[in-house]
Formats: structure tokens, sequence, C-alpha cells
């Protein structure tokens, strides 16, 4: 069944379910981060290394970066709502377990289960603000629904360590519980019920192969560093992506109700939006996966002033939100996502000249270049993708994007750690007899950073081409609308192909 709703709008309070989506948002977000800075203390409760520790991220991420796209389509099929709401109340009951474990692996469990309902709240979460808000206030939406992502980036490490110090490591997921419930309460008042009929149906084969095709890209690009990039269990990974990816597009192409439908990547904006979005945020995150390590092991701050340092980045992000989906409302998404990303590539090159000598004010600003740039981003390409594609389509689209979205953030990691990997080593030999010891580590370490932010920044030009290709240069009375080719190629796509 297709759940079906009045038009190609909700009824309702837009403002309503924005507010319940950005709730959904910040919490998932939250806990992204919030976990990093408990991890020792956990560590040392249940008398495990760091490497067991490192599962109770692991298993968040891993549960949440496979099933994105199988929830957006699940949304479009038995209804939004009710992927929503079971996704808060699945996050809450996790929540609670996370506090409750008696060891590690328990642990580890219960964070992959905390991760399923953060995926369904992920896919759904910017499908319902579409849906709630007419073609020329979505951009503003989405900006706005950005606020809660990065008000969970930027807010995670210090509440994590304040309840760890003050209370313990449980306080950080018992926190969650009574949001979560809030959330399910608010949604079942806020969103419209929807009224499911006959006309579609759910993929299981697709939702097989396409979640063991990204649980092998995933691993690969989280353990590549541990076992080795050309390792035969990295190379093994791989090519179980390759196999298993090659089945999920030629099993798409045949089932009459796919999990992803190929067809939404002909239209400009989708596979512009999501091609930039890949890129942005694997640039983005080369910066955010460095910069901890450089501030913990060159300029030698704790855990919570690396907190404190990093918290520009996603404030900038607040605050250049809105203006990114309110320019994209008036003059068109390319320019604001161009502009977005051409920031996000100037940040990594002015991140490249900091050194161990680096003042506070210098570091912070750098930081927050690259965040402003996120924040112009993220929001107008959202709304870009989202606006260009069918109703029916919606919770795939968005799942889609919130998958390359992840995707994106591993594959910085990866590049990050494989450059530093790589020079390092060189780094260490051009040094070594000029320095002490110490001292040539530390500053080979910053020479091997620079080069991965010169890379990352070299690649965000991609993302500044695609976001340029996103839509034609906009024609029109100002205030008209903003993708008229987005909507013409959706409905050409919807005669076609929605099944």
């Amino acid at each position: 069944m297709t759940a079906v709703r009045d038009g190609s709008r909700f009824r309702g309070s837009g403002w309503g379910v924005l507010g319940v989506a950005s709730l959904g948002a910040f919490l998932s977000t939250l806990n992204i981060t919030i976990v990093n800075v408990a991890l020792p203390s956990i560590a040392e409760d249940f008398s495990v290394g760091i490497d067991e520790a490192q599962l109770v991220v692991l298993g968040y991420l891993l549960a949440l970066g496979t099933l994105l796209l199988a929830f957006g389509r699940l949304g479009d099929v038995v209804g939004y709502k009710k992927v929503y709401v079971w996704g808060l109340a699945i996050f809450g009951v996790a929540s609670l377990l996370c506090g409750l474990a008696g060891n590690v692996w328990a642990l580890a469990g219960f964070r992959a289960l905390q991760g399923v309902g953060s995926g369904m709240v992920q896919a759904i979460g910017p499908a319902l603000i579409s849906r709630a808000f007419p073609a020329e206030e979505r951009g503003k939406a989405q900006g706005l629904f950005a606020i809660s992502v990065a008000l969970g980036i930027a807010v995670g490490p210090t509440l994590g360590a304040l309840l760890t110090g003050a209370f313990s490591w449980s306080w950080i997921f018992f926190a969650s519980v009574p949001a979560c419930l809030l959330g399910v309460a608010w949604s079942l008042r806020v969103l419209p019920a929807e009224r499911p009929s006959a006309g579609g149906g759910f993929d299981p084969l697709g939702v097989l192969l396409l979640f063991g095709a990204t649980l092998a890209l995933l691993l690969a690009v989280l353990g590549g560093g541990r076992w080795g990039w050309t390792g035969g269990v990295n190379l093994a990974l791989l090519a179980s992506f390759a196999v298993l990816g090659t089945a999920f597009v030629v099993a798409e192409g045949r089932v009459p109700h796919p999990t992803l439908d190929l067809g939404l990547l002909r239209i400009r904006a989708v596979w512009a939006g999501n091609a930039s979005t890949l890129v942005a945020f694997a640039t983005l995150f080369t910066a955010t996966f460095l910069v901890p390590f450089y501030l913990a092991d060159v300029r030698g701050l704790s855990v919570i002033q690396t907190g404190l340092f990093l918290t520009p980045l996603p404030l900038a992000t607040l605050v250049a939100s809105p203006f990114g989906g309110v320019l994209s409302d008036r003059v068109g998404a390319r320019v604001p996502t161009a502009a977005g990303a051409a920031l996000i590539g100037s940040g990594l090159l002015l991140l490249a000249g900091i050194d161990a000598a680096t003042s506070a004010p210098a570091l912070v600003w750098r930081l927050a270049v690259a965040g402003a740039g996120l924040g112009l981003f993220i929001g107008a390409n959202q709304g870009l993708v989202l606006g260009a594609v069918p109703p029916e389509r919606l919770g795939m689209a968005s799942g889609m994007l919130a998958q390359v979205r992840n995707s994106g953030q591993a594959l910085g990691v990866a590049l990050a750690g494989a450059v530093v990997a790589a020079r390092l080593p060189v780094h260490v030999g051009e040094l070594s007899g000029t320095l002490p010891e110490e001292i040539v580590r530390r500053d080979a370490f910053v020479l091997a950073m620079h080069d991965a932010f010169y890379i990352g920044a070299a690649i965000c030009v991609l993302a500044v081409l695609a976001s340029l290709a996103s839509e034609r240069r906009r024609v029109g009375p100002r205030g008209g609308d903003a993708r008229p080719e987005a909507a013409h190629e959706a409905e050409d796509y919807r005669r076609t192909e929605v099944r």
C-alpha cells in the first residue's frame, strides 16, 4: 500500500511539523556527538580497551548509515507519520536500554537499535517539511530545520562532558528519553493522519542488497585504517560492495516498486544535489575528523576544551542556515549551494595555515568559515532536491539524500585518515635530524594534516560545479518560482516513471 495525502501537501500547521521534525533531527545528531566524550568513562566502567569502546559509536553509525534509503521508501509506502512516530519511540526505548546496559556488548547492541530509530527519524524529517510548506517557503523551512542539526552538533560534546562529570555516562542516554516521549506525543498531535491505499509496495530484496552493499562500504571505509587499505579484509569488503551494489542496481530496474527508483537520477536537481552533498560532506569531515587530533595531540587540550574549540563550526552553521534557505527561495538554490561549497573549500584552505602556535581566535574564525559554508549549503540543497521530485517519491528522495550525506561523512574520515597515514612518514623523514623527536612527530602531523586539507579543498571544487549545474540560471520576475526547471522535470518524470 502507498500512503495517500490530500494533494501534494499535508494539511495542518507547517510550523508545528517543522518543530516536530527539528526535535527529531536534534536528538539524532546530538546522540552522535554526545557519546564520544564519554567513551573513556564507558571503557573504564566496563574494563575494556578503546577498540571495544569504539563499538558503541560504530554500532550506531552502521545501523543509521545502512537503512536511511529503506526507511525513506517505507514512509512513501505506509505513511510518513507512522514511520516517524515509530522511529522516535524506538529511539527512546533504545536510549533507556543504553543507560541500563550492563556490559559494552549490550551497550553496542542497544546503540545499534538506537541507530535504527535515528535512521527512521532522519529519513522522514525533511520529507515532512517539504510536504508541509509551499515551494516559495520550502528553502526557508529547510534552512531553519538545519539549525537543529547544527545545534545537536554544537552542544553534544559539552553536554556529554557535563552529564558524565556530574552524574555518570548513563545519563547521556537517559536525557533523551523524556525528549522522545515529548516528540511522540507532539507528532501524534501535529502530524496529519494519512490514508493508505493500494498502488505501491515495498522491495525487500532491494533493501537487503542495499543494506549489504552499504554495510560493506562503511566497514571498508571506517576500518581500512585498522586492517590496511590494501589488505585482504578491506579488498574483500570493497569487492562485496561492488557485487552487491551492482546486483542492487540491476534488481531495482526490474521490480515494480523499487527501493530506489533510478529514474529520479535523470532529474538534474536530484543527481546534482546528491553529488554536491557527497563531496561537500566528505571534504568538510576531513576537518571535523583531524582538528580534534590537532587540538588534543598538538595543542594538548582537554576533552572539554577540545569540544569548546570545535563549537564555532556548528554555531556558524546555525547562524548561516536560515540565510541560505531564504536566499534559495528568492534567487534559486544554485547561488547559496555553490557559495556554501566554496566557503567549505575556503575554510579547508585557511585551516591548512594553522600550526602548533596558532592563536585561539585564528583557529576559531577559520572553523567558522567552513561552518558558515555548510549552513548556506545544506538547507538550500535539501530544499532543491526535495522540491524537484513528485510527492509520492518524497520519502525515497529524502532517504537517498540522508544516505548520501552519511556516506560522504564516512568517506571524509577515510580520506583524512588515508592522507595522514601516507604523508606522515614522509614528513617525519624530512624533519628527522633537524628537531627533537617529539617536535618532529608533532610538526609532521601538522604538515600531513595540511596535505589532507589541500586535497579536500581541491575536491570541494566538484561540489561547487555540481551545485552550479543543479538548475539553469533562473529567469522571470523576482518572487516567482525559484525552481521552474525542476518542477517541469518532476512532472515529466511523474508521467513516465511513477508506477
